[in-house]
C-alpha cells in the first residue's frame, strides 16, 4: 500500500486528468494506492468573473491571444481523452470553489461515501456537464449524487470548521511548498507532477513501492 497525498482544485483540469492517470499508473505498476485528498485553491480568493467561460476569461483577463489558449485547450483536450475524459475547459465556468472542497472534505470524513468517486463526479460537473458549481443548489445536488444528506450539506457550507480544513491544506501547500497541481506527495515527502506522463508516474510509483 502507497499512500499519498494529491494536491488538487476541482477547477483545475489537470487535476482530473492527473486523478485518472494515477490510478491507471497504480495498475500498471501492480501497487494499490490510497489517495488522501488536499484542497488547493487556484484563486483564494475567487475569481474576478465569476459565471464567466474559462476561455473568456483567458483571452480577456488573462491576456492570452486566442490562438495561443487555444492550443492550450487542445492539449487538455487530447490528455484528458487519452485517460477516457471528455474535457470542455473552454465552456467551464469561474467559480469560487471554497464551498466545494468544504463539502468534500465532508464527504471524505463519511465512511459511507467513496471520496475519490465524489471528486471524479466534481470534476465531471465542472469540465464535462458544463454545471454552474457556484450556485447553491446546483453545488448542493451534485452532493447528494454523492450521498451527503441534506443535513450534512447545509453543515459543510455554514459551519467554520469545514472552512478552516480547507485553509489548513492551503497553508500546509505553502509551507511545503506546493506551487502548483495535481501535485503528488509520498508520506516521505517525495513528490511528483501528478500531470506528468503515465510512464513516469509508473516508473514514481514502482520506485516508491520497492521501498516500502
Amino acid at each position: 500500500m502507497i499512500e499519498v497525498d494529491v494536491w488538487a482544485d476541482v477547477r483545475c483540469p489537470w487535476c482530473w486528468i492527473g486523478s485518472r492517470r494515477l490510478r491507471r499508473a497504480a495498475d500498471v505498476a501492480g501497487v494499490t494506492v490510497r489517495v488522501r485528498h488536499r484542497s488547493f485553491l487556484l484563486e483564494p480568493d475567487g475569481p474576478v468573473s465569476p459565471g464567466l467561460t474559462t476561455a473568456h476569461v483567458a483571452t480577456t483577463e488573462w491576456g492570452l491571444p486566442a490562438a495561443r489558449w487555444e492550443a492550450k485547450s487542445q492539449q487538455i483536450r487530447a490528455q484528458g481523452s487519452l485517460e477516457g475524459l471528455d474535457i470542455d475547459v473552454d465552456g467551464a465556468l469561474m467559480f469560487d470553489s471554497h464551498r466545494v472542497h468544504r463539502l468534500l472534505k465532508v464527504a471524505a470524513a463519511s465512511a459511507d461515501i467513496d471520496t475519490d468517486l465524489a471528486w471524479d463526479a466534481a470534476f465531471a460537473a465542472q469540465f464535462s456537464q458544463g454545471a454552474d458549481l457556484g450556485d447553491q443548489d446546483v453545488l448542493s445536488g451534485l452532493a447528494l449524487g454523492w450521498g451527503l444528506s441534506d443535513t450534512a450539506i447545509a453543515d459543510a457550507l455554514t459551519n467554520e470548521r469545514y472552512a478552516a480544513q480547507v485553509d489548513e491544506d492551503i497553508a500546509e501547500a505553502q509551507s511545503l511548498p506546493v506551487a502548483s497541481v495535481p501535485t503528488i506527495v509520498t508520506a516521505d515527502g517525495e513528490r511528483i507532477s501528478g500531470a506528468s506522463s503515465l510512464g513516469d508516474l509508473v516508473a514514481f510509483l514502482t520506485r516508491v513501492g520497492a521501498g516500502r
